[in-house]
């Protein structure tokens, strides 16, 4: 079992270097383009301080200077919702542009990354993947302090 928690830290260590020094040039860190491909990728309703809070288990104070840099490169804008008490977001032209072309190197970072792994492999990691997702969201594993 340390085994594999090691493998988890290493994996994300060596994810979150390589990715944050692909994305320097575009004056982005990890943490902005997941933000930028979540709200690229998701439904509009969701596209909330606190939607985007719940999908990456973070704070709102978290997520708000995340929404604040992006918003100060002009990637994303703010807009009055029908509800008065929260605002949507949405991405602006310039934040599509950047994301379509970091999105274009996806199809050979995901054949560097996943190289060795048949479709089986795949569907099964996804799987387990899911399961331990499932089982860290869980009020058992919450309650363990």
């Amino acid at each position: 079992m340390r085994e594999l928690k090691r493998y988890f830290k290493k994996i994300h260590n060596q994810l979150a270097t390589n990715f944050n020094l692909a994305l320097k040039k575009y004056g982005l860190t990890i943490t902005q383009y997941d933000v930028l491909a979540f709200l690229n990728e998701t439904p509009q309703e969701r596209h909330t301080l606190t939607g985007i809070s719940a999908h990456f288990g973070v704070k709102h104070t978290s997520a708000i200077h995340v929404l604040k840099i992006l918003e100060e490169k002009e990637l994303i804008v703010r807009n009055q919702s029908r509800d008065a008490r929260s605002k949507t977001i949405s991405l602006t032209e310039h934040g599509q542009q950047i994301l379509a072309v970091i999105k274009e190197k996806e199809p050979l970072v995901n054949q560097i990354l996943l190289h060795g792994l048949s479709d089986d492999d795949l569907a099964h990691l996804e799987k387990m993947l899911q399961i331990i997702d499932a089982n860290l969201e869980s009020d058992a594993f919450r309650n363990l302090h």
